[in-house]
């Protein structure tokens, strides 16, 4: 059987991507001061730690995965510092003061509009934010 290429999407689960965001951050916590940048052997290490929960990832599938979450957490991270706008963690909801405020995020970012009534998993946030503001540059 061959194994899928990198530009083969190759499915994970909430909970491996969860996995996956925790094993960065403590990759860099351990790792890595604010300002550098994330190298290519840590890339083999979460890697090797990943493949143990599915064998089909690789590295080009781990980068390619954490620029997805790099821009998810951007533009939900750009939602949530606008004025009037509310998450409800606990039922991860939208809620906006009035209507202008959701109209003119999604003009100025089209591609924000999976936030319109849902945010993003709270756990998955929260491993989000502990890789992206750990202040180290990933790719």
């Amino acid at each position: 059987m061959d194994l899928p290429g990198p530009n083969v999407h190759v499915f994970m689960t909430e909970e491996q991507q969860y996995e996956f965001l925790k094993l960065l951050a403590k990759v860099i916590s351990k790792d890595y001061e604010f300002g550098s940048t994330f190298q290519e052997e840590s890339w083999n290490i979460v890697t090797t730690q990943m493949q143990r929960m599915n064998p089909h990832l690789s590295v080009a599938h781990l980068k390619a995965k954490q620029r997805i979450f790099t821009r998810k957490y951007w533009l939900f991270s750009t939602l949530l510092a606008r004025r009037g706008v509310q998450w409800d963690r606990r039922t991860n909801s939208m809620t906006y003061a009035r209507p202008g405020v959701w109209i003119s995020y999604s003009l100025e970012y089209p591609k924000g509009y999976p936030f319109r009534y849902e945010g993003i998993q709270p756990r998955l946030f929260d491993a989000m934010r502990d890789v992206f503001e750990a202040g180290v540059a990933i790719d």
